[in-house]
């Protein structure tokens, strides 16, 4: 009986961790998605509308972000003003215990700065010019201020543009052998952004992809669950950020190298939980509720024996005359 008692309290353990579940890390999820093909003052790019379509259609059908959570701006709609009023309203409107998601997909900038000789980087909205980006265009200090703004427990930004003066630290993850690492990086802050490239770098697009490489390497890593790379069933930012710059090298003869970085020292991660399994696992994964009420048929089964032994050595036992 205590054999089966061990067991049952092991596949109770198991069952837990093996089945965590978004609710159980997040109480909301927010995004803020971004894509512009058409410029006023700039060359226009071919993919970045689609780009942002599939990364919205993504967060909402394969994380489970609420539709009405998933903000959505695109061409003439994404002008500086209102991407910093959707900034603004997602600052307001997110908790404690939320995530946030931000894609930006569009032309970004560098401004090398006078007197220190530094970069600042800038995303240009659709109504920006590169030739006033101080008066057009937004910061990424902005970015920087939003994530110390926002009260939220993670948040990525994920811009698919290439520019330099990236205001960030490069720090590295938790490793996944560290001790308590789950619960270290889903309770712990985090405030990551992967960007597509640095300073003089292009962003790329290809008819045969209909995608950036940025972003058709973040929807492999993300929508097919290939930035897995421990197998966890679990993708980290750190994983997303590792996945996409490998990919996104390989696939554009390193032309184009994504960077990654913090906005703070926290050691947290943003999480993406992988719904589906691979129909092979499936068929091997064994359900441990199921395993629990067979346990439980085994040991009243085994109980049920053990009376009914008694019951005949009862039935055959002599009573000899004194």
């Amino acid at each position: 009986m205590v054999k089966y008692i061990q067991y049952w309290l092991v596949f109770i353990h198991l069952g837990f961790a093996v089945d965590l579940k978004t609710s159980d890390v997040y109480d909301n999820s927010w995004a803020l998605i971004v894509g512009i093909n058409d410029y006023e003052h700039v060359r226009g790019l071919n993919y970045a509308v689609e780009d942002a379509l599939a990364m919205k259609n993504m967060l909402i059908n394969v994380y489970g972000f609420t539709r009405k959570n998933v903000r959505v701006l695109t061409n003439g709609e994404a002008t500086g003003s209102n991407i910093k009023k959707e900034l603004h309203s997602l600052v307001k409107s997110v908790g404690e215990n939320d995530r946030v998601v931000f894609y930006f997909a569009g032309h970004g900038e560098t401004e090398t700065l006078g007197l220190e000789g530094g970069d600042m980087g800038f995303l240009i909205p659709a109504d920006g010019d590169a030739e006033d980006l101080y008066l057009t265009a937004i910061p990424m200090d902005e970015l920087k201020r939003i994530s110390d703004w926002s009260k939220a427990k993670h948040m990525l930004f994920l811009v698919d543009a290439c520019y330099g003066g990236l205001a960030a630290m490069n720090t590295r993850s938790l490793a996944s052998t560290s001790p308590n690492y789950l619960d270290n990086i889903t309770e712990d802050i985090s405030r990551q952004i992967i960007t597509a490239g640095g300073k003089e770098e292009q962003v790329v697009e290809k008819d045969e992809w209909e995608h950036s490489a940025f972003t058709k390497n973040l929807l492999s890593g993300l929508k097919e669950k290939r930035a897995d790379y421990n197998d966890d069933g679990i993708i980290t930012g750190a994983e997303i950020g590792m996945y996409v710059q490998e990919k996104v090298s390989l696939d554009t003869d390193n032309f184009q190298t994504p960077q990654m970085r913090r906005f703070t020292a926290h050691e947290g991660e943003i999480i993406f939980i992988t719904k589906g399994e691979k129909k092979e696992e499936q068929e091997k994964e064994l359900d441990y509720q199921q395993i629990l009420q067979a346990m439980v048929l085994q040991m009243s089964q085994q109980t049920q024996n053990q009376n009914n032994q008694i019951q005949v050595n009862d039935n055959q036992r002599v009573v000899k005359p004194g």
